[in-house]
C-alpha cells in the first residue's frame, strides 16, 4: 500500500484563500482606522472556544499574543468585521488520513468539509462509491477516511444441478437393506446474476434468471422396510406406503404378476442392467421400459414395492408382470398372484 503526505494549503483549496483573506481583511482594517487613541474590540474564535478582547493594538498577531492566543508552526486565522467588533478565527491545523485505491494519504486541514479532502487529491467518487465519513462532514484531527470502491458486474455461466435422490421402501428386502435402482446424474443450468464488488472484492451474488439445459436425473433407491402393511388413499391420484413416502401414479393396472431370477450367475434385463430386486419384466405394449412402478398383491397379502420396468419376456404379454427376487425360495413363495401396479411415471 502506497502512502503520502499533502497539506492542502499546497493546492488551490479554500485554505489558501483563508490566507490571503488575512492579507485583505488586513488592508481593510487599515482603511477602517480610528483614531490612534480608541481602543477595538476583538472576538476570537478557537475550536469551542470564543475570546473578547480590547486593546489599542491593530495588528492581529499582537491582538492574539495579548489574548493568550499561541499559534502552531501550520496554524493560520482569518479576519472579519463582525458585529461586534474584528472577528478573529484561528484554524489549527488537522492530520486526516485518507485511504483510498490501495493508497494512504496523510494531509494537513483545516476544518473544510470531507469533499474538499478529496478533491485536494484528485480522488472522484461514482455514484454507487462510499466514503466511511459523510462528504459534508468538517475534518477533525485524527480522522481516517475510507473510500470503498463498489461495481455491479452482469455475469453469465454455467452451474451444476446436483442429482437429488430418492428412496422407496420395498418388502422384497430385509429392514435396512438396499440397492440402487438407478444411478442419478447431476444436470446443468446457465445463470445470468448480478454480481456486486467492493474494492475488488465480492460481497453479494443475486441471480436474475436460470436456463435449465440438462435436466438432474435423481438416484433412486430402494429399501427395506420394516413393515409389510399396504399402502393407503391418499387425496387425488396418490398412495401413501407403508414407509410414509406419497407417491403419485398416472394410472393403475389390475394385472397378474409371476417371480422369476437368475440362479448361479448374472443375468442382465433388456435395458442392459443388471437384474435385481426392484427390477421387473413387462409387455412394453403395455408398460414402457423405464417406467416407475409400485406393485401390492390385490389379496392384501404382499407388497413388492416400487420398482422399474426394465426387462421383457417371451410369455409376458399384455397386463402381466414378472416381479425378480433374489432366491428360488422367495419365487415358489410368491408364486402366481393378481396385482395392483401403479404407475408412477412413464
Amino acid at each position: 500500500m502506497h502512502y503520502s503526505t499533502y497539506s492542502l494549503l499546497h493546492r488551490h483549496s479554500p485554505l489558501q484563500r483563508l490566507a490571503s483573506a488575512v492579507v485583505t481583511t488586513a488592508l481593510t482594517a487599515s482603511a477602517l482606522m480610528i483614531p490612534a487613541a480608541a481602543q477595538s474590540t476583538y472576538v476570537i474564535h478557537d475550536r469551542d472556544e470564543v475570546i473578547v478582547h480590547t486593546t489599542f493594538t491593530r495588528d492581529p498577531d499582537e491582538v492574539l499574543q495579548e489574548a493568550g492566543v499561541t499559534l502552531g508552526r501550520s496554524d493560520v486565522y482569518t479576519a472579519a468585521q463582525g458585529a461586534d467588533g474584528l472577528d478573529l478565527t484561528v484554524l489549527r491545523r488537522q492530520t486526516v488520513h485518507l485511504v483510498a485505491d490501495g493508497q494512504v494519504h496523510t494531509l494537513a486541514t483545516y476544518g473544510e468539509p470531507v469533499s474538499q479532502v478529496l478533491d485536494a487529491v484528485g480522488v472522484t467518487l461514482d455514484s454507487d462509491d462510499k466514503s466511511s465519513v459523510p462528504l459534508d462532514t468538517p475534518t477533525e484531527t485524527g480522522m481516517t477516511i475510507v473510500i470503498t470502491r463498489v461495481e455491479t458486474k452482469t455475469l453469465t455461466y454455467e452451474e451444476t444441478v446436483p442429482a437429488g435422490e430418492q428412496v422407496f421402501h420395498n418388502n422384497v428386502l430385509q429392514p435396512g437393506q438396499e440397492t440402487v435402482l438407478e444411478e442419478g446424474s447431476d444436470g446443468m443450468q446457465t445463470v445470468t446474476a448480478a454480481v456486486t464488488y467492493e474494492n475488488g472484492v465480492e460481497v453479494s451474488r443475486t441471480v436474475t434468471d436460470t436456463n435449465v439445459t440438462t435436466e438432474a436425473k435423481d438416484r433412486i433407491v430402494i429399501r427395506g422396510a420394516e413393515s409389510a402393511a399396504m399402502p393407503t388413499d391418499a387425496e387425488g391420484n396418490a398412495i401413501v406406503t407403508a414407509g410414509g413416502e406419497v407417491l403419485e401414479y398416472e394410472r393403475v393396472i389390475n394385472g397378474k404378476a409371476t417371480a422369476y431370477n437368475c440362479p448361479g450367475y448374472v443375468g442382465r434385463t433388456a435395458s442392459g442392467t443388471v437384474a435385481e430386486v426392484g427390477k421387473v419384466a413387462v409387455d412394453p405394449s403395455v408398460i414402457p421400459l423405464g417406467s416407475k412402478l409400485y406393485i401390492v398383491s390385490q389379496d392384501g397379502q404382499y407388497v413388492y414395492g416400487y420398482c422399474i420396468a426394465e426387462d421383457t419376456g417371451g410369455l409376458i404379454k399384455g397386463n402381466k408382470v414378472d416381479l425378480y427376487f433374489s432366491t428360488w425360495d422367495e419365487c415358489i413363495q410368491f408364486g402366481y398372484r393378481p396385482v395392483t401396479i401403479y404407475v408412477v411415471e412413464e
